[in-house]
């Protein structure tokens, strides 16, 4: 099945390449696990889908609002694979599994950390999703779909 949608996209969209795709979803995944920690809406609004980024600033905005601030510090990513591929319409969407390695703490206005630990780095395992319309001219993929496992 990965084959298969994997030629789908690239029928859809000629220069799809899964090696250059799945390079980029890194540095987008950096990016946004980066811009969720520093609350830094713009940025995320750019990558996100509407429904995805509205979540993310309803947790940024929560987080705003108890004085709390969250921080991320990506170690390294272990694995970035494309796990799923395929067409719906003239979206193209294609899965990744990331595999990184990561510092997450918590703390409250006062500074102190109410979650994590500075000292544990955590194995966290993502399934991202991103889309492209492949009928417009715009290059770029948006992040549709989220989960995590740990």
């Amino acid at each position: 099945p990965l084959r298969q949608g994997l030629e789908e996209v690239r029928f859809a969209d000629e220069t799809f390449d899964p090696a250059e795709f799945a390079q980029g979803a890194r540095g987008a995944f950096e990016m946004i696990v980066q811009g969720f920690a520093e609350g830094d809406k713009r940025n995320l609004e750019m990558l996100l889908a509407n429904d995805v980024y509205d979540n993310f600033e309803a947790a940024i905005d929560e987080r705003d609002k108890a004085g709390e601030t969250l921080e991320s510090t990506i170690i390294g990513i272990k694995v970035c694979d494309v796990i799923e591929a395929g067409m719906e319409g003239t979206q193209a969407l294609v899965t990744i599994k990331f595999v990184s390695e990561q510092v997450n703490l918590t703390r409250d206005s006062e500074d102190r950390v109410i979650n994590g630990d500075p000292n544990e780095i955590s194995e966290i395992t993502d399934i991202w999703t991103f889309a492209r319309d492949t009928q417009t001219s715009d290059p770029n993929w948006e992040l549709v779909a989220t989960r995590s496992l740990e």
